[in-house]
């Protein structure tokens, strides 16, 4: 006998499958009423989207936020009026959620001597700009008497007025830029950097000279560098000498030569000094001994005061030339 057939029972197709054949998508879908629906509300999210992200941009950067006062602290060079109303105008494209803290940054540097700038709230419209100022290294003296004062990268901070206790620079123009810029002029910034301060206030007339520097101290004598190399060597060499030397020798000098710092030279012939960390030269007949060997020491202007050949040594005081020990 033949069983009767159990009719099977189709699977029913799992989640996510593809509709059966004939049945589409209601925005696939052939009734233009569905279809139309489905796009109304597709337009309508999209309009409520970028509605909401223009709200909060309007929000951030509108006047709900916007910043109406702003105070400017820290700024003591010679624009103020200037700064002021810089930082006004950048203030006005960002806000208080949205501070132009780039912006403000790159605007007020440029400003002579400006370092930095920081901005701080003061809810619910006010911001206060607070100006860091660079400390002036040295003081710029331009041919025909007008002084300004240098930051340490050589850039113009303002004018001098009577500032004194700054190493002085001389050059023969402003620079065009602002900004110390001649091989020499950044020879002399790095020099002044090397010393301590007390020493480099002393300086005066400092220039560049035929490819070195040479500068006058503050009583009088005159400072020859030489090349512009060695300046922290020479620096220290002329700390040294101003700190151990007989005050009635430099007194009584004419220049002091650093060009070769471990062998300065003072007077108005030469006298030479011993400078801490190098081996005292026996100075005899023209020759200094440092380690078995002879170097020509003699000079046209190493005479006595009696106007015989001191072997490069010189006699300021009386007698033999004096030697600084270590």
């Amino acid at each position: 006998m033949k069983m009767p057939s159990i009719p099977r029972r189709r699977a029913s197709s799992p989640r996510g499958s593809r509709p059966r054949t004939g049945q589409r998508p209601p925005w696939r879908s052939s009734n233009p009423e569905a279809r139309a629906r489905v796009l109304r509300i597709a337009a309508y999210v999209s309009v409520v989207t970028v509605a909401s992200v223009l709200l909060i941009l309007w929000t951030i950067s509108g006047p709900v936020f916007g910043i109406s006062d702003v105070t400017v602290k820290g700024y003591t060079g010679d624009y103020p009026a200037e700064v002021q109303e810089s930082a006004e105008l950048v203030a006005g494209t960002g806000s208080m959620v949205r501070l132009p803290s780039g912006d403000m940054r790159t605007a007020l540097t440029r400003f002579p001597g400006v370092l930095d700038t920081d901005i701080e709230r003061d809810w619910p419209w006010s911001i206060t700009v607070r100006v860091t100022m660079g400390a002036p290294i040295a003081i710029l003296s331009v041919k025909g008497g007008r002084r300004y004062l240098i930051s340490p990268s050589g850039q113009v901070m303002g004018k001098a007025g009577n500032r004194a206790g700054l190493p002085v620079i001389t050059v023969a123009s402003y620079p065009q830029s602002g900004v110390l810029t001649a091989n020499g002029q950044r020879a002399a910034l790095r020099f002044i950097g090397w010393l301590p301060p007390d020493i480099a206030g002393r300086l005066r007339d400092l220039h560049a000279v035929g490819g070195g520097l040479e500068a006058k101290l503050n009583n009088g004598l005159n400072l020859r560098l030489g090349a512009a190399t060695k300046l922290a060597e020479k620096a220290q060499a002329l700390a040294a000498v101003l700190s151990q030397a007989d005050p009635r020798a430099l007194d009584a000098a004419a220049y002091l030569d650093l060009s070769n710092p471990s062998r300065p030279m003072l007077g108005s012939t030469i006298q030479r000094l011993a400078v801490p960390g190098t081996t005292d030269g026996a100075t005899t007949g023209g020759t200094s001994t440092t380690d078995g060997t002879s170097t020509d020491s003699t000079s046209e202007d190493a005479t006595s005061t009696d106007g015989t050949s001191n072997g490069g040594m010189v006699d300021t005081t009386g007698g033999m030339g004096t030697t600084l020990n270590p």
